[in-house]
């Protein structure tokens, strides 16, 4: 263990997350500045080798950020997501009830597969135009949504970084997250839904029988789509990449494939330098950054350091072991971003679990805290923020920082207590 290494990388590490949790100033030279300095502190001054660096780094994660970006970006091009979401919305036939159950359930879902800031762009202007045409307020819809994205980001290992990240270090994939995961999720997000449904939603104003059949007159699913031969042969290729991502096939393999294969088939009408502009470098760079602090920590013996007063505390406890697993994640995830909260802490509850305790319920005590603890402030979920934003552009009267603070705090202590029970019954009826 070296302690002026482990020193020297907490404060870099501390000035980051300070800087990347706020939106006052821009992070990404911060970054740059802090990856710089761990780096020729690290080869100087700390005899650590380039090779052992670049180790550090989880390049399958960074491919994988990078080829979804491209996935993501033909997805919204060609109108899918847009399109299934209309298709939706026309299928409620004007039920202000129906729409809003049909929309938390949509969001649930699609996010385990698609990026929640990527969805939230796509669903909120069709939320508030749908709503505009009822004459209903908009403001519980568009809570809903952001409230359910966050339980939805727990089924699969691709849904987000976070997701991924403990996927590839536990060896856990599409099968392992539906087994764990599923009952947890289906629990979570029917509750929530019901409970918004009845405390809140019923209480709203219900839409005329003359704007339902305004609504169906103007909302054709079909006029979203421009070309439908891109259109369905994009379809194809996403469902495909996702069915060999749940086979078992290596996510960033398939991902890269799949958008090699998307720009072939654009080929003529985009090519690669028409959409670079879209593609988040700056994203890619931070995380591997955070990659070096992180495995840098646990390469100077921080991890071993923190888990071995973790089971000193546990005391081979299982039980106390998952609970203070989903108090530090939670905790964490509910005032900083949660993919850094996840490369962070990574280390340690992996070291915690190679002490011989049962790692199912540890780890899903983990993914559910670092996913569904956002909800517990606005700001430590960039959807929340980016549904704040928006439903402040759309002048929403219904929505503001403090109504989704008082009912994003309520339903992720309904979370937290859910996934406590549910985490110590497993571990009862499993280990």
């Amino acid at each position: 263990m070296d302690p002026a290494a482990i020193l020297f990388i907490l404060v870099l590490f501390a000035i980051l997350m300070t800087f990347f949790s706020q939106d006052k100033i821009d992070f990404f030279p911060i970054a740059l500045i802090i990856g710089a300095i761990a780096v020729v502190s690290m080869l100087t001054l700390f005899n650590v080798g380039e090779e052992v660096i670049l180790e550090f780094i989880n390049f399958n994660t960074l491919i994988f950020i990078f080829a979804m970006q491209i996935i993501i970006y033909f997805a919204v091009n060609d109108r899918v997501l847009e399109y299934s979401a209309i298709k939706l919305i026309h299928i409620t036939k004007g039920n202000n009830r129906l729409f809003f159950y049909m929309i938390c359930l949509f969001t649930g879902i699609i996010v385990a597969f698609i990026e929640d800031l990527t969805l939230s762009l796509i669903l909120i202007p069709l939320i508030y135009r749908t709503c505009r045409v009822l004459e209903i307020p908009a403001g519980t819809y568009m809570m809903g949504m952001t409230i359910t994205i966050n339980i939805g980001a727990i089924l699969t290992p691709v849904s987000s970084l976070k997701n991924l990240i403990i996927g590839q270090e536990f060896g856990w994939g599409f099968g392992e997250y539906l087994a764990n995961m599923g009952i947890l999720f289906i629990i979570s997000l029917i509750s929530t839904i019901f409970l918004i449904d009845r405390f809140i939603l019923k209480k709203e104003e219900k839409p005329t029988a003359r704007n339902k059949k305004i609504l169906l007159e103007i909302l054709d699913p079909g006029i979203v789509i421009e070309n439908k031969k891109y259109f369905l042969m994009t379809i194809i290729i996403v469902l495909t990449t996702f069915v060999f991502m749940f086979l078992g096939f290596e996510p960033a393999l398939v991902a890269i494939i799949s958008a090699a294969i998307l720009l072939l088939i654009h080929s003529k009408k985009i090519n690669f330098s028409d959409l670079k502009d879209d593609i988040s470098w700056r994203i890619i760079i931070v995380f591997a950054i955070l990659f070096i602090l992180s495995n840098s920590l646990e390469h100077f013996g921080f991890s071993e350091l923190i888990s071995s007063g973790l089971v000193n505390l546990v005391n081979k406890n299982i039980y106390l072991a998952v609970l203070i697993t989903l108090g530090i994640s939670s905790l964490l995830s509910a005032f900083l971003a949660g993919t850094p909260v996840t490369i962070i802490l990574l280390p340690i509850f992996s070291a915690l679990i190679g002490e011989g305790f049962f790692p199912n319920p540890i780890i899903i005590a983990f993914i559910s805290g670092v996913n569904m603890a956002g909800n517990f402030l606005p700001q430590g979920s960039a959807c929340d923020l980016l549904t704040l934003s928006m439903a402040k552009k759309y002048k929403v009267r219904n929505l503001d920082y403090k109504r989704l603070l008082k009912n994003g705090a309520l339903f992720a202590t309904i979370h937290f207590l859910t996934i406590l029970g549910y985490t110590m019954i497993y571990t009862l009826i499993l280990s």
